[in-house]
This record gives structure tokens, C-alpha cells and sequence, in this order.
């Protein structure tokens, strides 16, 4: 019982100094003018890889506050997915996102079969089509971004999700019957049963409890209490949906942002108000424990083991995620800071990557160590580049178009 209670303190205690560093770091980053984000992760280096301060066994007892973070954050995108707003732009969102995430896909593909197998190829661009979420709402919330740019960004950060997983559960069914299985066992129904069925779940419990809550939140009264029943209704709904669909094997990120949809489609504009300044008050603290605890995870021993590979899959993710944002609307004539910066601000990449590389592993570990741990690896680097760099990508891309509303006097960084 004593040992119980020990590990439950020693718990309590590392998220409590992440939370301290992750603070400390994110104000000075602010000081020398990068985002908050960046120190996050730098805090989380230092915690983690630079100082072992906290050791693996440690942070895997943390897990849930991925997983927490990550539905807090997909509710926040759903959340912006008012079907008023898409019924003008749906088409050329779709659209774009698509392209973006097949060109990116298609380009890191080719340009890793230069030193590696087909099936490591393309389970890696799968991978490279992921889009990590939570640092851009980040840096959309802390400077209260308006404009194109971040009308067109946030609901194709939604729907980038659903794309990845479904390219990703194609690819890697091919892959794994290149790389160990036999040919009858290759069809096409096989490839794409998988990733349409956790889906297919994610929307249906996603659509239940978002309704609920929707329904919930508008018999909230505007009195005092108001954003703290707000409150109360969100927190339950992101811990239902992220369990629901960690137990139904959904996905923990598609499934709260559905409910995030239907629940912000619900609701009338003085409610949607209330709700979105409630989000921004609590999710912080959130933020600065995901970030940090994200950088504790990673590890600087994977750049060298990864090397050219690496390399190439950086290169190749930046000019598809750029190209294919930028050809994506061209096709759809978006206005002209769209076209130029959209792909900038997409090239984030952390928990929904990790995610998609530990799925990989896990189907490949058995017919193919020295490939799964290639795949694993590849993308720990490549999120520890794109994590530390990519927020300052997209805080430089909104500040380029003119769309940060905070006055600079309140801007720090």
C-alpha cells in the first residue's frame, strides 16, 4: 500500500515540475521572442533527454495526459466546424486537404525508395501526411488570429485526421503484405476495412455524445455560474469520447472532434461564445503539460541513428506539405496568402505521427524488426525537428498575412 501511494506522490510531483518548467521555459522563449510552444518543448528536452530527470518508466505512467490533451485539443477543432461557415468553403476544404496529404504522401514515398524498401517507403509517407493540431490552435488562440488563412487552416487541420488515417491504414496494410505476408492475403477490402471501421465508430460515438452535450449546454442559463456549467459539460464530454474511444479502438482524436462539431452545430452564436471563451480559460495549463511532457519523450540518440533517411523524410514532408498546399489552392483559387503560406503553417508534426509510427511498429515488429524500428525511429526525429521549428513556422505565417489581432503591445513573442 506504501509503495502505492508513493508512485501516486512521486506522479503528482513530475507533473507538477513539468508544469513549473514548462511555464518557466514558455516565458522566456516569449522574452526572445519564440513561442511559448518552443520552450515548452525545450523544458520537456531538458526534463527528459538532456538531464534524465525523468526516466521512461516515468513518462509511460503518463500516457492519459496525451491522450486528454489531444481530445481537448480535437474538440477545440471541431468546435470550429460550424456547418455555416463550410457550406461556403466545405468543397475547396476538402479539396485542398486531400491534395496536401496525398502529395506529401506521394512525395516522401519516392524520395525514400532512394535508400529504402517499398513498404518502409510508404509507411513512412503516411506518416509524413500527419498534421500535428494542437500547435497551431495554440498559437490561433494565444494571438486570436482572423482571416483567410485561419478560416481555411483550422477545419483542414480537422479533416487532415480523418485523410492520414485512412491513407495511412491503406498503405500500411499493403505494406505489411509486401513485407511478410502472401499475396492472397492482399486485397483491397482487407486494406481499407481497418481504417474505414475506426472511422466509422469514431463518428458514430462522437455524433451520440456530441449531441448529448449540445443538447446539455443549451439549457445553460447566462448567469454567474454560466461558464462554469460550460465547464463541467465540456471536461465530461472529452474524457467520454477519448475513453469510449480508446475502449472501441476509434481513433482518440477523430472521435472528440466530431463531438466538438455536433456540439458547436447545436448550439446558438451567444452559447458558442461562452463556450469558446470557456475553452480558451481552461486549456492553458493543458497545453503547457502536452508540450512539455511531449519534449521529455523525445530523444536526441535518434538523429544519428536515423541519418539519411531522416534527412530525406524532413526534405521531403517540407516540400509536400508546402507544394501541396500551395497547388491544392491554386485549384480551388484561394486568396493569395493561402497560397503561399498555408503549407508553411501545416508543416507542425508530434502526437497523432507518434501515434500512427507505434501502430506501424507494433503490425511490423513480428515479420520485420529492422523495419519497424527504422519506421519508429524515422519519425521521433522528424517530430523532434518539426516540433521545435514548426511553431515558429506558423506563428511567422499568420504574422506574414497580417492575421495576429492581439496588439503588439500584448505580444510577447
Amino acid at each position: 500500500m506504501d509503495i502505492t501511494i508513493d508512485s501516486y506522490g512521486m506522479l503528482i510531483f513530475n507533473i507538477g515540475v513539468i508544469l513549473l518548467v514548462g511555464l518557466i521555459l514558455g516565458r522566456l522563449a516569449e522574452r526572445i521572442r519564440l513561442p511559448n510552444i518552443t520552450g515548452y518543448l525545450i523544458g520537456g528536452l531538458i526534463l527528459g533527454p538532456i538531464t534524465h530527470f525523468l526516466t521512461t518508466e516515468e513518462l509511460s505512467h503518463m500516457s492519459i495526459i496525451s491522450n486528454l490533451a489531444l481530445g481537448f485539443i480535437a474538440f477545440q477543432v471541431g468546435n470550429e466546424l460550424w456547418l455555416g461557415k463550410l457550406k461556403k468553403s466545405g468543397k475547396r476544404i476538402f479539396i485542398i486537404a486531400l491534395v496536401q496529404a496525398l502529395l506529401t504522401t506521394l512525395v516522401v514515398s519516392l524520395l525514400l525508395l532512394i535508400v529504402v524498401d517499398v513498404s518502409t517507403a510508404l509507411i513512412l509517407g503516411a506518416i509524413a501526411a500527419a498534421t500535428a493540431p494542437a500547435p497551431i490552435m495554440m498559437i490561433i488562440n494565444k494571438y486570436r488570429t482572423k482571416g483567410p488563412l485561419t478560416d481555411t487552416i483550422v477545419p483542414i487541420v480537422g479533416l487532415d485526421d480523418a485523410i492520414g488515417v485512412i491513407v495511412f491504414g491503406v498503405l500500411l496494410s499493403l505494406s505489411v503484405a509486401l513485407a511478410g505476408q502472401t499475396v492472397g492475403n492482399l486485397s483491397i477490402l482487407n486494406m481499407i476495412f481497418k481504417p474505414l471501421l475506426e472511422i466509422g465508430k469514431s463518428i458514430v460515438v462522437g455524433s451520440i455524445i456530441g449531441v448529448l452535450a449540445g443538447l446539455a449546454i443549451r439549457t445553460i442559463n447566462k448567469d454567474r455560474e454560466a461558464k462554469e456549467k460550460n465547464l463541467d459539460i465540456i471536461i465530461i464530454t472529452v474524457f467520454v469520447t477519448v475513453g469510449a474511444a480508446m475502449l472501441l479502438n476509434a481513433s482518440p482524436i477523430l472521435t472528440p472532434m466530431i463531438a466538438g462539431a455536433f456540439v458547436t452545430n447545436l448550439i446558438n452564436k451567444d452559447t458558442y461564445i461562452l463556450e469558446d471563451e470557456t475553452i480558451r480559460f481552461f486549456i492553458p495549463p493543458i497545453m503547457i503539460l502536452f508540450f512539455t511532457y511531449s519534449g521529455a519523450q523525445l530523444s536526441f540518440s535518434v538523429i544519428v541513428t536515423v541519418g539519411l533517411i531522416g534527412i530525406l523524410y524532413i526534405v521531403g514532408r517540407t516540400f509536400g506539405k508546402f507544394g501541396g498546399a500551395y497547388i491544392g489552392s491554386r485549384m480551388v483559387k484561394t486568396e493569395p496568402a493561402v497560397k503561399k503560406y498555408l503549407g508553411l503553417a501545416m508543416l507542425p508534426q508530434s502526437g497523432v505521427a507518434i501515434g500512427l509510427a507505434i501502430a506501424a511498429y507494433n503490425e511490423l515488429i513480428d515479420i520485420n524488426s529492422e523495419m519497424a524500428q527504422t519506421i519508429q525511429n524515422v519519425t521521433l526525429a522528424s517530430v523532434l525537428v518539426f516540433a521545435l521549428v514548426g511553431p515558429i513556422l506558423v506563428k511567422y505565417s499568420f504574422k506574414a498575412v497580417g492575421e495576429i489581432t492581439v496588439d503588439s503591445k500584448n505580444i510577447s513573442n
